[in-house]
């Protein structure tokens, strides 16, 4: 439960970033840079924190011949005057609405668009389907990585960045982001792609497989909420 500090710090960041519309299309889709595309695509990234999403992100944007918007909450984060890393958790709101904002803005003038994110959120299958009712072609890639390597990356990051994820928020968005994308799945059929990208931190190796129905056939473990309470410190 926040105190009255952190509360005001959270209504002060959500009224913030809603009268920052111009400026946030501006500096993450100016329309200079990002065109429209007769076919657009909508791709999400997916997968716990520390899996490597943002650098396979960057990656796959040089796939699209129309360069795509990449809306990414952690980049939004930083636009905050009062975002310090610690307090990370007090902009996960506005974030939202920022992100919410982009996405509105790109479905609207028919951009392509890469969602860099755990795909844990609650409105990750509402934005498929808002994709899905625009005629859009939709992809995921969920990137898995070991929960013990994924963690580490994520406290290393923290101490670079001081950008602070919680075991518990690490826990939930290691379990939620993969029940999302096979709901994701199940729900849309053949209207979303599914990609699995295995990552290998011992061998620098990544396993693809493509146009799947479910990512769990080729996960050696499926982890409970208990054994990852155990396994990660």
């Amino acid at each position: 439960m926040e105190n009255n500090e952190e509360q005001k710090i959270i209504a002060e960041s959500e009224r913030f970033i809603k009268e920052q519309k111009e400026k946030l299309i501006k500096k993450f889709a100016d329309p200079a840079f990002y065109k429209p595309d007769s076919s657009p695509v909508s791709l999400f990234m997916a997968g716990s924190p520390g899996a490597g999403k943002t650098e396979v992100s960057k990656r796959l944007i040089e796939r699209f011949s129309t360069k795509p918007v990449r809306i990414d909450a952690d980049e939004i984060r930083n636009m905050f005057p009062n975002y310090n890393g610690s307090n990370a958790h007090l902009f996960q709101s506005a974030c939202s609405i920022g992100v919410n904002k982009l996405y509105d803005y790109v479905i609207k003038n028919q951009l392509n668009v890469v969602l860099d994110g755990t795909f844990a959120y609650k409105g990750a299958l509402l934005n498929i389907q808002r994709s899905i009712d625009h005629g859009r072609k939709i992809e995921i890639f969920y990137l898995f990585q070991d929960p013990i390597v994924a963690w580490d990356f994520t406290k290393k990051r923290e101490e670079i960045e001081h950008r602070r994820v919680s075991k518990e928020m690490f826990i939930k968005g290691f379990l939620a982001s993969r029940e999302n994308v096979n709901e994701a799945k199940r729900q849309f059929k053949d209207k979303v792609e599914l990609n699995l990208i295995i990552k290998n931190f011992n061998t620098g190796l990544e396993l693809l497989k493509l146009n799947i129905d479910t990512i769990d056939h080729y996960l050696d473990k499926i982890y409970t909420e208990e054994e990852l309470i155990n396994l990660i410190k």
